[in-house]
């Protein structure tokens, strides 16, 4: 009849596996497992299961359930071996274990509650700074939890863990923060501890980039020169023209002032000359920067620093021909050649000796080039031109048409 004992035990026993009925440990009972802990693994990312060996030296192994009604998954035979990885769960996912005892001769324990694993969100919508965490509760620790603690690491910023958030138990399970200018990437994980404050559970790692559309692959400025005939500065700029944000900004500043922004910019070609005629301070030292955001105005490059000293302008002159002969490819042109022109006031007149209006432009490249039907005689003209450091003058003088 022994024999048959056995038998029925471990029949009862498999069934007890399929359906959590346990006969066998009501007339052979075994010590259950009094602490248990679903986690993750931060090397592996997978989810593991901890427990306390059992009390009963009589223990042969346990036995691991999973799901609700709890069906069978796993056995570990040995009192010692207490972890074990579930290689085939995903740890993005909620799963619920109950882990049980049994003895040699197939008695087994009282399972544990139900306990799981926490399950770690995060994300970063597109084109935003701010990161979105939440994450769902830590369920089945036998002394309860006394906190959650979101830890982050920010890259490049920070190499270690830190703690950005906590609550506890009964607290949002949810935190959203603003990332910082140049932060590519941010890892995240969140940490239940118990109520004597120790560390006891933790959740998926969860690596999030901030995402754009698109981005330059360079910016530079590879000269700049001051143009003492247009009394400008030229900024010459090597752009990336595949990306077509327009987002381009040159910044200036001025003998080590704060940088202000001198202009937005798109560039059509890969090389381009930017002129810079807002010039207010001269015999000082004028230095460039180009920067460029990515598609979502977030994440700036910058250039190299170019610099220039704008020298002292000469004095303001105004050189013009005395005669013009009309019809002369070379000489039948009236066009006033100004000295220190700041580029912004030009403005030409023409008028007979009655103080008739012939002619006027503020075209600095364009002359008078009077028409046949124009008579030989004397005519005067009117010029008034702005100058560097602010200075404006009106130049008169009388020109000589010949035939």
């Amino acid at each position: 009849m022994h024999w048959l004992r056995i038998f029925l035990c471990v029949t009862i026993t498999i069934n007890y596996q399929l359906s959590t009925i346990n006969y066998c440990s009501a007339q052979h009972p075994v010590a259950p497992v009094t602490d248990w802990v679903a986690t993750v693994d931060e090397a592996s990312q997978q989810i593991m299961l901890r427990w306390r060996p059992s009390a009963d030296s009589a223990t042969m192994g346990y036995h691991i359930c999973t799901g609700n009604p709890c069906l069978d998954y796993d056995t570990v035979f040995h009192r010692l071996d207490t972890t074990y990885l579930c290689l085939d769960h995903d740890p993005l996912e909620r799963h619920i274990y109950r882990v049980h005892v049994f003895d040699s001769n197939y008695n087994v324990s009282a399972l544990t509650p139900f306990f799981g694993n926490m399950v770690l969100t995060a994300d970063v919508p597109e084109c935003a700074t701010t990161l979105n965490a939440s994450w769902t509760p830590y369920e089945g620790m036998p002394t309860g939890v006394g906190r959650y603690s979101l830890q982050v690491r920010q890259e490049p910023y920070e190499e270690e863990y830190s703690e950005y958030y906590y609550t506890d138990s009964a607290g949002v399970l949810a935190y959203n923060f603003d990332m910082p200018d140049g932060a590519t990437r941010v890892h995240l994980k969140v940490v239940a501890y118990n109520h004597a404050n120790t560390l006891v559970s933790q959740s998926n790692v969860v690596s999030v980039e901030r995402l754009t559309v698109d981005s330059a692959a360079f910016v530079e400025i590879s000269e700049v020169e001051y143009d003492s005939v247009g009394a400008n500065v030229r900024v010459k700029l090597h752009t990336d023209t595949t990306f077509h944000s327009g987002r381009y900004t040159l910044w200036r500043s001025i003998d080590g002032s704060p940088w202000r922004k001198v202009d937005s910019l798109s560039p059509a070609e890969p090389y381009t000359t930017y002129i810079d005629h807002s010039l207010h301070r001269t015999g000082a030292q004028h230095c460039y920067q180009l920067s460029v955001t990515d598609a979502c105005d977030l994440n700036p490059m910058y250039s190299a620093t170019r610099c220039v000293v704008v020298p002292e302008p000469p004095e303001p002159e105004v050189y013009s021909p005395s005669a013009i002969i009309c019809g002369d490819e070379l000489n039948g042109t009236f066009l006033p050649q100004v000295v220190g022109w700041d580029g912004e006031l030009y403005e030409l007149t023409i008028y007979t000796r009655t103080g008739l209006q012939l002619f006027t432009t503020t075209d600095s490249q364009q002359g008078w080039t009077p028409s046949s039907s124009v008579p030989q005689g004397a005519y005067a003209y009117v010029l008034h031109v702005g100058f560097l450091k602010g200075v404006i003058k009106t130049i008169t003088g009388t020109v000589i048409l010949l035939k």
